[in-house]
């Protein structure tokens, strides 16, 4: 289960990479490389953060060095993941912009920022 914090962090990091993805194609002149770039690379930053979520919030009314140990795995997660993904991306998909692809995933991790600023 996701709480409601993590939900509206990673609907923000949707909605940035959403806009930069259009941002993309018109400054990319609407060829298909670039939009496709910041896609992946806003996805290198919202699949891990919802297994953040998953991971660190699966177990509720605990002690707090359980708590704790929760944050660090998914912490751990997270990272591996994101370093996964960023490999994929750049032997899989040959034709990416690594301009496109960083900067969705900078776009997307500024989500996370950006949701600690706006408290609804």
């Amino acid at each position: 289960m996701i709480n409601r914090e993590v939900k509206r962090v990673v609907r923000l990091q949707v909605v940035l990479t959403l806009v930069a993805v259009l941002v993309a194609a018109v400054i990319g002149g609407f060829a298909p490389i670039l939009p496709v770039s910041v896609v992946i690379g806003g996805l290198c930053a919202i699949v891990p953060a919802l297994l953040y979520g998953k991971i660190a919030f699966a177990r509720r009314h605990e002690p707090p060095a359980v708590l704790m140990r929760a944050h660090f795995k998914a912490e751990a997660v997270k990272f591996f993941t994101t370093l996964l993904m960023f490999g994929a991306a750049l032997v899989f998909f040959k034709d990416l912009s690594v301009v496109g692809l960083f900067g969705g995933y900078m776009t997307a991790t500024s989500g996370y920022w950006f949701g600690l600023l706006i408290k609804n």
